[in-house]
């Protein structure tokens, strides 16, 4: 069977009452679907977006409140619409996040649906070192590729920066999508040679 040519992935951030996944829990979740080309990593088009907030059983922590400025009264009587979020995760070929391995581990733990997910990590996925970058922060990379944060440290406003983020093209060759669905082993060895012959 042939494959197709394009595919959608979703790209995910969470915001939360702590930093343990053990511990603590969601307050905030925005995921976003996205069309791609499976050779060249290009972002074609956002298919769908969610942003929702969601009141915690236990209590939100003072460090975490202080970097994303949500408060427990922000989300008082405030639930996710865990229905959408499935729906549009099972339509995903992957998922995309900044750090994905905090992203994933409060994900799963909320979601137990989402384990057979493959999540793909932009600062561990792309080689910012050998780019030039001395910072593999998100909001200090958009701000070296003069990618504008509206609402950084908010789900919402993560997931369009980094999505910005993964559509950019270095020196006008192949977008960071591309090298990290390379390192993620993604994009098979005959698309990765008609690649490099294009650019």
């Amino acid at each position: 069977m042939k494959k197709l040519k394009y595919g959608t992935a979703a790209v995910v951030d969470v915001e939360t009452t702590g930093f343990n996944p053990y511990r603590d829990e969601i307050v905030e979740l925005a995921i976003t679907l996205f069309r791609y080309d499976r050779a060249t990593g290009q972002v074609l088009e956002i298919v769908s977006e969610y942003t929702g907030l969601r009141q915690p059983s236990g209590p939100m922590r003072r460090a975490a409140s202080a970097v994303h400025g949500i408060t427990k009264r922000m989300v008082r009587g405030l639930k996710l619409d865990y229905r959408r979020i499935q729906a549009i995760l099972r339509k995903a070929d992957f998922v995309v996040a900044h750090n994905a391995g905090f992203d994933r581990s409060f994900v799963e733990r909320l979601m137990p649906s989402s384990h057979h997910m493959t999540w793909l990590c932009t600062l561990r996925g792309i080689d910012w070192k050998a780019r030039g970058f001395t910072s593999r922060c998100l909001v200090d990379l958009a701000a070296a590729h003069e990618i504008a944060t509206p609402r950084a440290h908010r789900a919402s406003g993560d997931t369009a920066t980094l999505l910005a983020l993964l559509s950019h093209r270095p020196r006008r060759r192949k977008p960071y999508l591309h090298e990290l669905l390379r390192t993620a082993g993604v994009i098979p060895k005959a698309a990765r040679r008609r690649a490099r012959q294009t650019s």
